[in-house]
């Protein structure tokens, strides 16, 4: 995926500035710069306070024809900075996967000798610098005669040691409901409480690949995607509550994508 760049950084709990224009203003890389980072942090910061990550859509994960390795189908996901992950038609290659192919534990890394035989594969952000333009100014010290042009908001898959976290499913609101009501001062001190940090790994898991015994291929029995986290959208939240009330989903009053 060539060099990363990674120069967009998790849009923290922090004040805004953007372009203020007049006539007359000089205009360069630096506020050029500040008008797509305000842009981009903003849209990141309501991606990932509002909306939430993990996969929306497709990403799922097959095993490969050569029976060691695994296939992501295209789709999209937000990372835990808010940051699009899109994985497009026809860009997907087969992921090798066995005991040699994800990294070493890290030392202060504690891990279940269970999870031996397990590798997670995550989906992580990534930023390619491409395009070379010549330069035709800069600072007095720069003396390269060109310099990339375009950064390209890309991706990469990662596999890590072990299994994933299991998904949480309990209701982390408590006696949210009372009497068949909801309970209002319970939800408002839920959303009292401080905003969450920016994830140490924004990096969104896939699914737990159990590495299969070398004389034996990688079956789908193998993958299990249901510790990837997702975006809870408002199709999906829809169709959540229609099945929780026992509702028949009828089409005509749903909106959205389908």
């Amino acid at each position: 995926m060539s060099s990363n760049h990674n120069s967009a950084q998790c849009a923290g709990i922090r004040e805004f500035c953007r372009n203020r224009y007049v006539h007359g203003k000089l205009l360069d890389v630096y506020h050029f710069e500040l008008e797509q980072n305000y842009f981009n942090a903003k849209r990141w910061l309501i991606n990932r306070m509002v909306g939430g990550y993990g996969v929306v859509c497709g990403l799922d994960v097959r095993p490969g024809d050569d029976g060691c390795s695994v296939v992501v189908s295209p789709g999209l996901a937000i990372d835990k900075w808010g940051r699009e992950m899109l994985v497009p038609q026809g860009a997907t290659v087969p992921i090798p996967v066995s005991a040699t192919t994800a990294p070493p534990p890290e030392p202060a890394e504690q891990m279940d000798c269970a999870d031996d035989k397990y590798v997670h594969l995550c989906l992580c952000y990534h930023e390619c610098l491409s395009n070379p333009v010549p330069v035709l100014g800069g600072c007095c010290d720069e003396t390269e005669a060109c310099t990339p042009g375009t950064i390209c908001e890309r991706y990469e898959f990662v596999l890590k040691n072990g299994k994933a976290p299991a998904v949480e499913i309990d209701c982390t609101v408590p006696d949210l409901v009372s009497g068949g009501r909801i309970n209002y001062p319970a939800l408002a001190n839920y959303v009292s409480a401080p905003c969450p940090d920016c994830a140490d790994d924004p990096c969104i898991p896939l699914a737990n690949i159990e590495l299969p015994d070398p004389s034996k291929p990688c079956c789908q029995e193998h993958i299990d995607i249901a510790v990837r986290p997702v975006v809870f959208t408002n199709d999906l939240v829809h169709d959540l509550l229609v099945c929780l009330t026992s509702k028949k989903n009828t089409q005509e009053y749903r909106g959205g994508k389908n």
